[in-house]
């Protein structure tokens, strides 16, 4: 079982940085070309000053909205399609290999 749990939590942490990357590139791309869909502001915003815009959890999520959406076609560069695919990839995978190996921790 710890060896499910060390293999589970290796693979994630290896897939982390890829996510990140695409994230960043992907959100960098958005607001080049539609800043509109992506820049949002919450009341707690300014906890996120001299962060990266991509890491305040309201443009997060929007940027993650934009990946997982279909605008994602409406958008001219190629390599925004490539990194919303790969977001829609390794997140879903990374979560899910965390998932199991905090369950498999408890049991």
């Amino acid at each position: 079982m710890h060896l499910l749990i060390g293999i589970a939590v290796l693979v994630a942490a290896a897939i982390t940085p890829f996510y990140l990357h695409a994230l960043i590139k992907f959100h960098d791309i958005v607001r080049s070309e539609q800043p509109d869909w992506i820049e949002r502001k919450g009341s707690l915003s300014f906890f996120y000053e001299g962060f990266p815009r991509v890491f305040d959890p309201n443009v997060g999520l929007a940027v993650l909205g934009t990946a997982f959406s279909r605008r994602i076609y409406e958008l001219r560069s190629p390599a925004a399609l490539t990194y919303a695919r790969r977001i829609r990839l390794l997140l879903p995978l990374a979560l899910t290999l965390y998932f199991v190996a905090t369950v498999a921790e408890w049991l």
